[in-house]
């Protein structure tokens, strides 16, 4: 559906305002909380869970982020009470993103692999929107996955970070550290 830009109409004093013309302030008004997803926000919502303390992850075993702080939450989409999920409040298109730095993992072996899953309406791994699997390098700097994706989302819909290394490690908090995040774009289609 594609609503009108609302064009606001303007009244001169002692004219005498017609029925279309206040008709049309009503639509104008109608349009413009449409154009606002059903709801009249201040800002768009938006919302960064991140971890300020490392998690352990034992090896080879699916395991959901828990975050400690929002350094951003315009829309109160992550608590502390429920930390490894972040909550939509308003439906609509969202930009989701996540970050999940791993340490060294040493001895360095190819066989090793670090994964990194954005998931949605559930912590299962079948639940996954996007996510990536990396090899740990060689070097001395640790493995980061970034994960992007554009979703439609109603309003309740969860989203988590999932976290899998083939051995037991404990998330590093260094270069960025491990985060879920999720802004608003547009009403949904």
């Amino acid at each position: 559906m594609v609503v009108p830009t609302p064009a606001i109409p303007t009244f001169t004093d002692g004219t005498v305002v017609h029925a279309t013309d206040l008709n049309a302030l009503g639509s104008n008004i109608t349009n413009l909380y449409n154009y606002n997803q059903a709801s009249f926000i201040s800002q768009r919502p938006c919302v960064i869970a991140k971890q300020t303390t490392g998690q352990a992850l034992t090896g080879a075993t699916f395991t959901t982020v828990n975050f400690q702080a929002a350094s951003i939450n315009t829309d109160n989409m992550w608590t502390a009470s429920v930390a490894n999920q972040i909550l939509i409040q308003h439906a609509g298109i969202y930009y989701v993103f996540s970050q999940l730095r791993y340490p060294v993992i040493s001895p360095y072996n190819t066989a090793n692999a670090t994964d990194g899953y954005i998931l949605a309406n559930g912590t299962a791994f079948g639940n996954s929107i996007t996510g990536q699997s990396l090899i740990p390098t060689a070097n001395s700097i640790g493995t980061t996955i970034v994960a992007t994706t554009i979703v439609n989302l109603a309003a309740g819909s969860t989203l988590y970070l999932g976290a899998q290394s083939s051995v037991g490690v404990t998330l590093d908090t260094g270069v960025g550290g491990s985060f879920l995040g999720a802004i608003f774009l547009t009403s949904s289609t």
